[in-house]
Parts: C-alpha cells; sequence; structure tokens
C-alpha cells in the first residue's frame, strides 16, 4: 500500500456528492429564511424615523452663498452636534408637555456643503413625527446663543414615516439565505474531498496498491421509455442489448485475465466478494460468467450469499425447491436430484438460492461445502462463486480455502481505504490465493472526448448485446449432464 500527500479532486465524485445532498443546500436555505421570519417575530422590534433637510447659511452671507459656503459648512457640522445633545431633547419634551423624550436624535451633514439632515427615530410613527416637529420649534433657543448671525431654514419639513426604519428587506432575506445555502454547500464540498475513499484508479494505486484485475466503466441503466413508464427494472448485464460499450468491453477484459490465469496456472474457481454491499459484486459476478461463457465455457455461477441472495433478480430467473443451492449444501435436497438450470441458451449453469438462511453458519463449514465445490470444479471450465460483503460475514474468509482466486471488487467512493485494505489483509492472509481486486463504477476523465460519449480516439460507444428469447432449462446434476466441454480458457478445444 502506498500513501502520498497529494491534493487531489476526482470531478465525477465531488459533483455526485452535491447533487446528493442538494437537499441539505436547498434545507439550508429555507431553515434561514424560517429563522429570520421567527426572529422578526420574536426578537425584533420596529422603529420609525421621521427626517427634515435643513440648510445652514449666514445672515450677512444670504446673497453670497457661493463665497460663504465654506463658513456654512462649519456652522452645518457644529448644528449637527447641538441637535444631538441633551438638553434639546429636553426642551422638546418640555414643549410637547412630556416628561420624557422617547426617541433618539441624529444629525448629519452632507460632505462639502451648508446642508443638514435632521432625524428622530422613536417607537411609533407619530411619536418621530411630533418628536422631530418640536425639535424644530425649540432649536432656536440654543442656536442664538452659538451663532447669532446663522440662519437655519427647512428645505423638506417632516412626515409621518409610513413603514419601519429598521425592516429587513425581502434583499436581506435572501441574502441570509443564500449565505447559509453556501455555508451548507462549502461543507458538502469538505466533506467530499476529505472522505478517504477509493475514487478513481490514481486513488486505488495510491491508497490500496494492490493488483488491480480490471475496472468497470460508470454506465447507466438504459430502458425504452415505455418500458420506464411501466416502472420496469433492468439489470447491468452485458448480454443485454442496451449494454453500453465500454461496460461490456470492461467484463471482456477482466474475462481475458482470467482465462490467462487459467492456463498459466490452472484456476478455475474464482470467489467474488465485497467490502460492503451495494458495491455491485453480485453484478460483477454474473458478468464475469456471462463472459467466459460467451467465449464456450462451460461455466457454473453459484450464488452463496446467504444473507441476502441477487443473483437470481440480476438474471431475472426463479429458484425452485430441487435447483435451490443452499439446500444441496444443507443436505435439505440430495445431489442425484438437484438440477442445476442452463441460463437461457448459453454454456452458462447456474445454482443460486432465493431467501435469506439465518441457519447457514452451522453448515457452511462443514465438509459437504468442500466436496459439493470439487464436484463443479471437475466438471466446470470455470466455477464463479458469489459471496457475502466481507463487513456482514466471517465466513468469507474460511470459503476463500476452497477457491483457486478470491476477488475483491470495490466500487468507487464506497467503502472507506481503511475497511478495504482490512478486507485485503484477510483475503491474503490465506496464502497466495487473494487474485486481485476489481474497480468498479469508475466514470471516465474530464475530455473534450469523454464528455461526449467517446475515447480518446474519438470512436463513439454504442450498445451492443444479444437478446435470448429461449427460457432457461433444468437439468439433472450428473456426470452426464454437466460433463466439461474439454476446452481450455479460451474456449479453444
Amino acid at each position: 500500500m502506498n500513501r502520498t500527500n497529494d491534493f487531489r479532486i476526482e470531478w465525477h465524485s465531488l459533483l455526485r456528492d452535491i447533487l446528493k445532498n442538494l437537499w441539505v443546500v436547498v434545507l439550508s436555505a429555507i431553515s434561514a429564511l424560517i429563522l429570520v421570519w421567527v426572529a422578526g417575530k420574536s426578537v425584533y422590534r420596529p422603529v420609525y424615523t421621521s427626517s427634515a433637510t435643513l440648510i445652514v447659511t449666514a445672515k450677512s452671507g444670504t446673497y453670497l452663498a457661493y463665497t460663504n459656503l465654506s463658513a456654512s459648512s462649519e456652522m452645518a457640522e457644529i448644528f449637527s452636534e447641538v441637535f444631538s445633545q441633551p438638553t434639546m431633547r429636553e426642551y422638546a419634551a418640555e414643549h410637547l408637555g412630556r416628561g420624557w423624550f422617547d426617541g433618539s436624535v441624529s444629525a448629519s451633514v452632507i460632505p462639502n456643503t451648508n446642508i443638514l439632515t435632521l432625524s428622530v427615530t422613536a417607537s411609533s410613527p407619530q411619536t418621530a413625527y411630533e418628536e422631530l416637529c418640536a425639535v424644530l420649534e425649540v432649536y432656536p433657543r440654543i442656536s442664538e446663543t452659538i451663532f447669532a448671525d446663522a440662519i437655519i431654514d427647512v428645505m423638506r419639513s417632516p412626515t409621518v414615516p409610513k413603514g419601519p426604519s429598521n425592516a429587513i428587506s425581502t434583499q436581506n432575506r435572501f441574502i441570509f439565505a443564500g449565505a447559509a445555502a453556501l455555508a451548507a454547500l462549502a461543507a458538502v464540498v469538505v466533506i467530499s474531498v476529505a472522505r478517504d475513499t477509493v475514487k478513481d484508479e490514481h486513488d486505488f494505486n495510491e491508497k490500496v496498491g494492490e493488483k488491480l484485475v480490471g475496472t468497470v466503466a460508470h454506465t447507466r441503466k438504459k430502458l425504452p421509455l415505455s418500458a420506464a413508464l411501466k416502472g420496469k427494472k433492468t439489470s447491468l448485464l452485458i448480454n443485454s442489448a442496451y449494454s453500453d460499450f465500454r461496460f461490456t468491453e470492461s467484463y471482456q477484459k477482466i474475462a481475458n485475465r482470467l482465462s490467462y490465469a487459467h492456463r498459466r496456472s490452472g484456476d478455475s474457481v474464482f470467489l467474488i466478494t465485497s467490502v460492503a454491499e451495494n458495491e455491485g459484486k453480485s453484478t460483477a459476478a454474473a458478468n464475469i460468467a456471462l463472459a467466459l461463457a460467451s467465449r464456450g465455457n462451460r461455466v457454473a455461477l453459484l450464488d452463496m450469499d446467504f444473507l441476502k441472495p441477487a443473483l437470481y433478480k440480476i438474471l431475472g430467473v426463479s429458484v425452485s425447491a430441487q435447483s435451490d443451492f443452499a439446500a444441496l449444501l444443507s443436505g435439505s435436497t440430495s445431489l442425484e436430484s438437484f438440477k442445476i438450470r442452463r441460463y437461457r441458451n448459453t454454456s452458462l449453469y447456474l445454482a443460486l438460492n432465493a431467501r435469506h438462511r439465518r441457519d447457514y453458519t452451522g453448515w457452511i463449514n462443514s465438509e459437504r461445502v468442500p466436496q459439493t465445490l470439487e464436484l463443479f470444479r471437475n466438471k466446470f471450465d470455470y466455477v464463479i462463486i458469489d459471496t457475502p460483503p466481507m463487513i456482514f460475514s466471517a465466513d468469507v474468509a474460511s470459503l476463500c480455502r476452497h477457491a483457486d482466486r478470491s476477488l475483491l471488487v470495490v466500487r468507487t467512493d464506497k467503502a472507506l481505504t481503511a475497511d478495504i485494505n482490512d478486507a485485503v489483509l484477510k483475503l491474503t492472509s490465506s496464502g497466495e490465493k487473494f487474485g486481485g481486486c476489481i474497480l468498479n463504477d469508475v466514470y471516465s476523465e474530464f475530455t473534450f472526448f469523454g464528455q461526449t460519449g467517446a475515447d480518446e480516439s474519438g470512436y463513439s460507444g454504442y450498445g451492443y448485446g444479444s437478446h435470448y428469447s429461449k427460457k432457461g432449462k433444468y437439468e439433472a446434476f450428473t456426470p452426464s449432464s454437466a460433463q466439461g466441454s474439454g476446452s481450455d480458457g479460451d474456449g479453444n478445444k
């Protein structure tokens, strides 16, 4: 296992996480809007501001406004301080016949002018208006003692405010909601980038570093519109007319490597497992078996996932009492009465089960299991075994003893790197029987050709395959009915 500190972003994984968690981003924005609304109802207190615009001039410079602008600006600055003094509020309250001044007074000068804006902010619009009018009535009592030659004219009279001056605008609400959505999006991005999983082939080589038997290209399940509207489901099989070219070629390349291992060292029994569920191990087992059978080899596909069998669903076949592989291994069905099913008109034979077995731990380590597997080994060119995920079953490692090679299916961005390495360690502890990993659901890189559905040569991928119209047949599992074809790993006699 090799590890580097190179920082990389796998864009498919990041975009997939963003789309998967888009509801979190939307929910954060909605929550922010609700929070603003609740705060407005429980914490927010509206205030109202009435304003007036004043102009300050000197008596001697009434007709020379431009020449006295500097002096008038200085007087306006002084008056802005005067209007804010507590004495002004006391005089205004006295003028109104009140014992207190409810609002607050503020004054500001427009820069480089002699124009002064005077405002009163209070808890009600009427109070703000009345108190501002009172200030304008009483200010001469103070201003005449400061500037006797100053004249203050009202350019814009005060009015009763029509709405609160501290209202939360719709724009501010959406700004707050947008900020919350961006924060949630940033959290999703950070978690996605920091998650220690195998996101692509580069990640696999850096973090796992074990032998890579093959990579399976990402493909979408394709159905005609009429079938999709009826709610029909389809499995990702290489013999489907809707299978993607790159997806099919991925399994053909894996079959090539297993054929090479068969010729080189005689390996014929391959066990398929994964770290966790939903990594595509059962689909991988079915497609590897189909790829080997397409070359004329007699292939047996055994479903030994007694926790959650899925091969019968993937292949679309039923399992009768006479063809139940779990019944054969447990001893409830004899070898003579067991019937193995031929898959359509191929040279693939199926030994499946269709329900969860609570009692499988009692017989999975019995002598009947290796004896049965040895019988399959002798009568078929290849035997593909589907097992439970290693995280749910401790018996996978013991089943590896009966296989020539075990293969670990690793789906991109699924299991943690630490769990993958632990699984590899368990599989390699059985000796030299670990064959390597199959990296599943690998996206193409962001390139021009990759985004147009073509490879680097510019040739577009296309779906191919053949429909099999013949129904499956059952055959008694006897030496005559399950005899090997005598072909080598490539199907050559």
